[in-house]
């Protein structure tokens, strides 16, 4: 696999996992000191703000995001990564099928656990509607991923 330097994560409406997971992302390439550059969106444009559960879980953090602004999958965004991590199989799938004709782009989508090793229990569940408590778990999960996909990235890019 080449060097991955740009990483794209992808969500329904990049409002809750996506932007949530690009913000952890860059929090921990710089506490893990690794040059990667990290971008979010979605399907559609949900609203034009970050849930505000992602928000709180990224200010106990200390996670700067006041700069997020939601984007809408397109075909330049993706052709710009090396990776493209989704939260969803469905969302994998649907990027591989209605994007079928950019370059590489079966060899740099997987879902985010995918990308991990998992095998199993691939999607991370969207927790709009859910409550606070899942909510959380589910923000937990992502950086959880994120750490790991970090680290596989490094050991990727070292070669």
């Amino acid at each position: 696999m080449k060097k991955i330097k740009r990483v794209l994560f992808v969500c329904l409406g990049n409002t809750a996992r996506s932007p949530a997971a690009e913000y952890l992302a860059r929090y921990h390439a710089e506490r893990l000191q690794v040059d990667l550059s990290f971008d979010s969106c979605g399907f559609f444009n949900a609203f034009s703000y970050m849930q505000p559960e992602s928000r709180m879980y990224l200010k106990s953090k200390g996670i700067k995001h006041s700069d997020f602004i939601p984007k809408v999958i397109s075909p330049n965004l993706l052709e710009k990564q090396d990776l493209i991590l989704t939260m969803e199989r469905k969302h994998s799938n649907d990027i591989k099928h209605n994007f079928y004709n950019l370059r590489d782009i079966e060899n740099k989508v997987f879902t985010l656990k995918e990308y991990n090793g998992e095998t199993q229990d691939l999607d991370i569940i969207d927790p709009y509607y859910t409550s606070k408590d899942t909510y959380r778990k589910v923000l937990r999960n992502i950086e959880e991923n994120i750490e790991k996909a970090i680290k596989r990235i490094i050991e990727n890019n070292n070669l």
